[in-house]
C-alpha cells in the first residue's frame, strides 16, 4: 500500500496551524476575561481610621456614636463611605461594634436607659454585645477591628461577624 506523502504533509500542516490558532484563541481568551472580570473580585482594602478620644465613652457609661468617613474602592468604583459605629472601653481594650442591623441593613440605635441596641424598622433588639434579643435579625451585630496604637484609637473599617478577631 503505497502512502502518499503529500497527503501527510498536508495533514500535518493543517494540525500544527489548528494547534496554533487554538493556542491563540485560548491566550485571548484568558487575557480578555482577565479584563472584563479583572478588579470587580478583588476585596477593598480595610483603613485604620483614628477616632477622638472623647467620643470613646467608658463601659458604665454606655457607647459613643462614631461616623467612620473613608473611600472605598468596589472593583473600579471608588466612592465616599460613611458608616456609624458605637464605641466603648471595657477592661482596657476598645470595643466598636457597627451601627448596620443585620435583618436589612437598617441603622440601630443604643437606648441607654434599656442597655440594648433596638432596630427601628422591624423591631429587632440586640444586648450590649451585639447579640439578637428578638426581632427578625439572622445574626448579631458586627464588630470593627480596633486597636491602640501611641495612645491613638484607631477603629477600622472592615466589619467582622461577632466572635471574630476584635483587636489586632
Amino acid at each position: 500500500m503505497d502512502k502518499d506523502p503529500e497527503l501527510n504533509r498536508r495533514k500535518f500542516m493543517e494540525i500544527g496551524i489548528y494547534a496554533i490558532s487554538g493556542t491563540i484563541a485560548a491566550a485571548s481568551s484568558v487575557a480578555l476575561a482577565r479584563f472584563a472580570v479583572g478588579l470587580s473580585f478583588e476585596k477593598g482594602k480595610s483603613e485604620w481610621i483614628e477616632i477622638a478620644p472623647e467620643s470613646v465613652k467608658n463601659e458604665s457609661e454606655g457607647f459613643g456614636r462614631v461616623i467612620l468617613e473613608y473611600e472605598s474602592k468596589d472593583g473600579w468604583l471608588t466612592k465616599r463611605e460613611r458608616k456609624l459605629a458605637y464605641v466603648k472601653k471595657t477592661k482596657g481594650e476598645v470595643i466598636a461594634i457597627s451601627a448596620g442591623c443585620t435583618h436589612l441593613g437598617c441603622i440601630v440605635s443604643w437606648d441607654e436607659d434599656q442597655k440594648i441596641f433596638k432596630c427601628p424598622c422591624h423591631d429587632g433588639r440586640y444586648d450590649a454585645d451585639g447579640k439578637v434579643i428578638s426581632g427578625p435579625p439572622p445574626a448579631p451585630l458586627k464588630r470593627h477591628k480596633t486597636k491602640i496604637e501611641g495612645g491613638k484609637i484607631l477603629v477600622a473599617t472592615e466589619t467582622l461577624p461577632y466572635g471574630g478577631d476584635k483587636s489586632v
